[in-house]
């Protein structure tokens, strides 16, 4: 290429950004700035009723194997039936729930307890010794003294994570989720997690358990654990941002849920915009609850900084970062110059 040419296209580059300097941009109107500043993604938020609706309702507590049972009654219930009655003051037995579901009771020997309430093991104790070694039928009284826990692994997106000992009436999805402190919120409203998995044994297929979301018919239920289970809280996937354009890293970028960008912000993220080119203009679209696209135009230099650098960038919007005449001017010259260069020190050389 020689100088004569050079100088033409630079000519005929100065001669672009003049003529462009009086291009006409969109810019939102109040009424459009209004709608688009209110449009944006539809937030998920957790149907806290539909998880409530899935609790089974709460009934009297029924024993389990390896509870502690503590059990008051007359102190002739505590003899063997071949021992001479004594002193008929109450005394109390601690017992506990052995792998058949038996406890047992001095004078009535083997009992089965295990799913009873405590009010049926207070009426089968009496029965079985009322009116077979006992004139009287005996008030019986009955606790549990100690519940036998059962681990249960909780990890992911709650507050806190780790192995948790839960009652055997514990012993459900809710059981360990609230034992581990709930599911992460974000902003306290949004849904912090939307998948769940719960997994027997390590090696097995998990059961995957979804979230239920505001507007959306998921069915939900609650799940039965049995213990030495590894449930695993899905984090809400992180939503993102699109940046194309004149920038130096475009294409999709992460928008952690915890920060807010605003338009200078999302750019930064982006790498930077061009700085030979030096575009003046970002144009932000966003899709509206309707799901019609609402375009906006920001100055990015200039007047306009102070406005994009408080201007809030929302999960799902596209920015992009075009060409004006100026900008392609600057990138055509920088160009131009380039060559002119390269051409200088290939003469030098040679």
């Amino acid at each position: 290429m020689n100088c004569r040419r050079c100088r033409s296209l630079v000519l005929l580059a100065l001669a672009a950004a003049g003529s462009g300097c009086g291009a006409v941009r969109y810019f939102p109107d109040t009424e459009q700035l209004r709608a688009f500043m209110a449009a944006g993604p539809v937030t998920p938020e957790l149907d806290r009723e539909a998880m409530m609706r899935a609790i089974p309702p709460v009934g009297p507590y029924r024993v389990g194997t390896g509870d502690v049972l503590e059990i008051r009654g007359p102190h002739a219930l505590f003899q063997r039936a071949a021992e001479p009655a004594g002193n008929p003051a109450n005394d109390l037995l601690l017992a506990r729930v052995d792998a058949d579901g038996d406890i047992q009771v001095p004078l009535a020997g083997s009992l089965p307890v295990r799913g009873r309430t405590l009010l049926e093991l207070e009426a089968a104790i009496a029965s079985a010794v009322h009116p077979q070694f006992l004139v009287a039928k005996p008030a019986i009284v009955a606790r549990v003294s100690e519940y036998r826990r059962l681990p249960v692994t909780v990890l992911g997106a709650v507050e806190n994570p780790g192995i948790h000992e839960l009652r055997t009436d514990q012993l459900t999805l809710f059981g360990a989720l609230g034992a581990a402190g709930g599911i992460l919120k974000t902003n306290n409203l949004v849904v912090g997690a939307r998948l769940i998995r719960v997994r027997r044994q390590p090696g097995d297929a998990a059961q995957d358990v979804v979230l239920p979301v505001k507007g959306l018919n998921v069915p939900f239920s609650d799940v039965q654990l049995q213990g030495g289970e590894t449930i695993e809280v899905e984090r809400y996937e992180p939503d993102t941002f699109t940046v194309i354009g004149l920038v130096n890293k475009p294409g999709a970028h992460e928008y952690p849920p915890e920060v807010t960008y605003n338009l200078m912000q999302a750019l930064a993220v982006a790498g930077g915009i061009d700085m030979v080119a030096y575009p003046s203009y970002a144009t932000v679209f966003r899709k509206d609850t309707t799901g019609h696209i609402l375009p906006a135009t920001f100055e990015i230099a200039g007047d306009g900084l102070a406005q994009s650098s408080i201007l809030p960038i929302k999960p799902g919007d596209v920015i992009v970062v075009e060409h004006t005449p100026a900008s392609w001017t600057r990138s055509l010259l920088a160009q131009i110059l380039r060559i002119q260069f390269g051409f200088f020190v290939d003469q030098r050389g040679n």
